[in-house]
């Protein structure tokens, strides 16, 4: 299965909202990329099988923002088939940002959980959703503050030797300062081309996160996974925002390591 899916007391209130944000939308961003089909963010439809099947992945993700900041985060996660149509996850992130004219800030951001459930599963077609709960555990300034919950449909359909995905997705962290519920969907697509190497692209369209940012969250991403074995996934990824604003990343190096047990 192709299973995958970012504050120190002293700072003044505006520098903590703005690192909040950023903060936020990293681990938005990131509880979508560890969870799905990794370096791809919309959710696939595969599950490890059954009960007593593990995956653990580590993650890697580096982005440079529109406003001359950066960061880099490193996600642990292990997921656990509970059905052979359902399976659960949990994942532990690890968040570092730069910025330009101010302090480096980095430490443990909130970790999530996750359910995945697949409803129907015919010939080539599959429809499945997944529940996501990320939890208020960061280091303090870093992540939401505050639980913050996602939910995904996926609908995913089989031609051959590629598949075709599309995603809806809603988030709800209006309960967060200066943040808006988000919602909007993926369109996704891959190819297996050999027997040890997929390649894939996405499109994103959502409306963003922070309330006064009036553009729409438009982006592009292409990546490859590497299958050595059945046990083995090694993916590469690339982002691109295809909408400039100072809260947007301008473009993201993706990779990852995905082992089945």
């Amino acid at each position: 299965m192709f299973s995958v899916k970012l504050l120190t007391m002293n700072f003044n209130l505006c520098y903590n909202t703005d690192m909040l944000k950023r903060a936020s939308a990293g681990i938005l961003m990131l509880s979508g990329l560890a969870y799905a089909f990794y370096p791809f963010n919309a959710e696939d439809t595969n599950t490890l099988g059954g009960f007593g099947k593990f995956q653990i992945e580590t993650d890697y993700a580096y982005f440079k923002n529109y406003d001359g900041s950066s960061h880099q985060d490193y996600i642990l996660q292990l997921t656990m088939g509970i059905t052979p149509k359902v399976d659960l996850a949990v994942a532990v992130p690890y968040s570092a940002f730069r910025y330009p004219d101010r302090e480096d800030l980095k430490g443990l951001n909130d970790a999530s959980i996750f359910i995945k459930h697949i409803l129907l599963e015919q010939k080539d077609l599959k429809l499945g959703y997944k529940i996501t709960a990320v939890l208020d555990t960061g280091k303090k300034g870093i992540g939401y503050g505050k639980p913050v919950y996602n939910a995904n449909v996926m609908l995913e359909k089989d031609i051959g030797d590629s598949t075709l995905n599309f995603n809806a997705f809603y988030t709800k962290a209006a309960q967060v300062e200066e943040l808006r519920d988000i919602y909007g969907f993926y369109l996704h697509a891959y190819t297996n081309l050999y027997k040890y190497l997929t390649l894939g692209g996405e499109l994103k369209y959502s409306i963003p996160e922070e309330r006064d940012t009036k553009k729409k969250d438009i982006h592009i991403l292409i990546g490859a996974v590497f299958h050595p074995n059945d046990r083995i996934d090694i993916s590469l990824g690339l982002h691109k925002s295809l909408n400039r604003d100072k809260s947007f990343s301008n473009y993201g190096l993706l990779a990852g390591l995905l082992m089945r047990f």
